[in-house]
């Protein structure tokens, strides 16, 4: 098994329901925050963006904050879903570039924990996403 090989075997994908779930590691942690999530158990510390197609907010779950993002786009479909077999799938191709950089020790904010997409073929029509809540001053507070 080659290093690259070895590196993106630390991401590890599931199915629950109608989601494909990728994971860092066995990731049981954050797959109770899915959970959690899709049967509305979280508590909502902050709305950071609320939008017809994107939902960011801060939540809390068992005394630890996460940023969770549902994406569903809604423009472009064709667009997206053509691109989606030619390039791949954008997000999971971040969480790979993301988990391969901490495994060669560039450590950076956000780490990315979870990725669930509702997927026809290669094509993925909602994501949800888990990341690192690093708190602080947010960028927007830098605008003048």
């Amino acid at each position: 098994m080659s290093l690259n090989e070895l590196e993106l075997n630390m991401l590890v994908k599931t199915k629950c329901d109608d989601y494909v779930i990728y994971t860092k590691g066995k990731g049981e942690d954050y797959k109770r925050v899915f959970a959690d999530f899709i049967h509305n158990r979280l508590t909502v510390e902050k709305v950071f963006r609320n939008i017809e197609d994107t939902k960011v907010v801060l939540v809390n779950f068992e005394s630890k904050l996460y940023v969770l993002k549902v994406f569903k786009p809604k423009e472009k479909q064709l667009e997206r879903f053509l691109k989606s077999f030619i390039k791949g799938d954008y997000y999971l191709n971040l969480m790979k570039k993301t988990d391969e950089l901490w495994s060669k020790g560039v450590q950076f904010q956000n780490d990315f924990y979870l990725l669930a997409e509702k997927k026809i073929f290669n094509y993925a029509s909602l994501f949800i996403m888990l990341i690192e809540y690093i708190p602080g001053q947010e960028l927007s507070g830098f605008v003048e």
